[in-house]
């Protein structure tokens, strides 16, 4: 291998690391409502076609503004990325993303109705490197399914997540959960 083919080598490797990690963004950013994390996906000139007449443009603001409607009285959203192909084509990149989102209603919002929801699909994106950022400059989300479920909620768990910069997961250096008593 010569040193050119090695360094284009590398150079893939790290695009596709910065196309991961605005994917894993987007995910963490929904989940725990942080505004910033969500528009820092987007290029501003972005679509985001959630299928049917659901289309976002500016992607970041529009679906920001949706997905709060949507969210305000889900207790949790909890995004999974599984597999994903990245075709990398200079400074454009095509992938697909498989992902489940898990969503949960409080007792009180559920009124009757199931608590826990799954939804699965693939979001197929066109991502854009410009000034060296790697965003999703089109986005196109395909359903696969949808199902609601009845939820049990285990007291057992001591940690719950919150959807704020509360969240242990912002803790930075992370030194674990406070004990019971609230000392660190």
């Amino acid at each position: 291998m010569t040193t050119d083919e090695f360094h284009k080598k590398v150079q893939q490797m790290l695009d596709r690391e910065a196309i991961r990690d605005c994917l894993n963004r987007y995910a963490r950013g929904l989940d725990r409502k942080d505004l910033e994390m969500i528009r820092s996906v987007f290029h501003r000139d972005a679509t985001d076609h959630h299928g049917g007449p659901i289309a976002y443009h500016p992607a970041g603001e529009a679906l920001i503004e949706d997905w709060s409607v949507r969210d305000a009285k889900r207790t949790f959203s909890h995004h999974l990325l599984l597999n994903c192909s990245i075709d990398l084509d200079g400074d454009v990149a095509h992938t697909e993303t498989y992902f489940q989102l898990v969503t949960g209603l409080s007792a009180e919002a559920a009124d009757d109705q199931p608590r826990l929801h799954l939804t699965g699909g693939r979001y197929v994106d066109r991502f854009e490197r410009r000034a060296g950022d790697w965003r999703i400059a089109t986005r196109v989300l395909i359903a696969e399914f949808s199902a609601a479920m009845d939820a049990i909620d285990y007291p057992h768990h001591r940690l719950w997540a919150r959807r704020t910069p509360a969240d242990p997961s912002y803790s930075r250096p992370l030194l674990g959960p406070p004990s019971e008593s609230g000392e660190s």
